[in-house]
């Protein structure tokens, strides 16, 4: 004889709040495929390249059918430490979520993500020059030369 399997507990829904489900559409997107995490929750996407992590708040403002994005941009060193901050904001208009938006959000955080791969390019091949090559002469001899 069976015993009877335990009674499983039933699911609870979840909650879905804020503004950012309502973009979730760009998680499957070509341009965030090399993204090492995308993620759209309560009122914030965030979106994180090796290069670089791209976080954006969404508010509603209160005038009108208007949303406000509030990118703040984060370049990394090589090492992974933060090189340098970038903070960009866009009003968007309509209902949040609708493809016109979408598109908006994903023009910036491609964009974003294409700036930060170009400085780290940037940097790698950057040539140091010492400082002895950096003085030139005074002399007038020097100068008639060049």
């Amino acid at each position: 004889m069976r015993s009877p399997a335990p009674a499983r507990p039933r699911p609870r829904p979840a909650l879905v709040r804020g503004l950012a489900p309502r973009f979730a559409l760009i998680i499957g997107d070509p341009r965030l495929a090399s993204a090492v995490h995308v993620s759209c929750v309560d009122d914030t996407i965030d979106v994180h390249y090796p290069e670089s992590r791209i976080t954006c708040r969404l508010r509603r403002l209160p005038l009108g059918d208007r949303l406000l994005c509030a990118f703040r941009v984060t370049h990394l060193a090589l090492d992974g430490s933060a090189e340098e901050c970038h903070h960009v904001d866009l009003t968007l208009g309509g209902d949040a979520g609708p493809a016109a938006q979408r598109e908006a959000v994903l023009r910036h955080l491609h964009a974003f993500r294409c700036a930060a791969a170009a400085s780290r390019v940037r940097l790698a091949t950057r040539v140091h020059r010492t400082e002895a090559l950096l003085r030139r002469p005074h002399d007038p001899a020097f100068l008639a030369a060049a």
